[in-house]
């Protein structure tokens, strides 16, 4: 992994704890410039206070459900960073399930988070990320529900499937484009106690 490594900046969803704050704490320890993103704030500013490292550490509070509010993040991180080397889509929330045909706003909710956020993530930074032209990661959270896909919880199910599917997808494209440094992957974890 040449991109990280001191200098280099990381932006991280879903990173005031859990699986985002680990990531985050390996960002750090490389010297890396470190962007932690969530909607919590009081968890934000604890998650950042644990980090050590040479980069730079800097909180932002951002809904990953509104793609102008990620524009807006990413326009930021830029104008701050110049270059982003890592991004990491790893907001996400989990529910209980429901049956299929009830309680569609939940579904809705859990989706533009666990899915959309992902694809929003990708449109506001893969550009920036693209035009630099250095080694680059996009690594996008998924989970192993998006591929044994378990009945009992459906949107979440297919909310990380639809993640699994689209990273594939940025993947494929990004073999396709000329001289590319940047590639995409999905880390599927199992349950995690956050």
């Amino acid at each position: 992994m040449n991109w990280m490594k001191a200098g280099n900046t990381a932006v991280i969803t879903g990173a005031a704890g859990g699986i985002g704050l680990e990531a985050a704490k390996r960002f750090a320890a490389a010297d890396m410039n470190v962007v932690l993103v969530d909607v919590k704030e009081d968890a934000l500013a604890e998650a950042a206070a644990s980090l050590s490292g040479g980069g730079e550490t800097v909180s932002k509070t951002c809904d990953v459900s509104n793609p102008s509010a990620v524009q807006t993040l990413a326009s930021e991180v830029e104008a701050q960073f110049g270059k982003v080397h890592c991004l990491m889509n790893n907001a996400g929330i989990g529910r209980r399930g429901t049956k299929p045909w009830e309680d569609l706003d939940a579904f809705n909710g859990l989706v533009s988070i666990n899915l959309m956020g992902v694809i929003h993530g990708c449109h506001a930074f893969m550009p920036g990320m693209l035009a630099h032209g250095e080694q680059g990661a996009v690594i996008n959270t998924g989970s192993k529900q998006g591929i044994t896909r378990p009945p009992g919880n459906y949107a979440y199910n297919l909310s990380k499937a639809g993640v699994l599917a689209y990273t594939e997808s940025v993947a494929h494209a990004l073999r396709q484009e000329e001289d590319c440094q940047i590639s995409a992957h999905l880390l599927i974890p199992a349950f995690v106690y956050t």
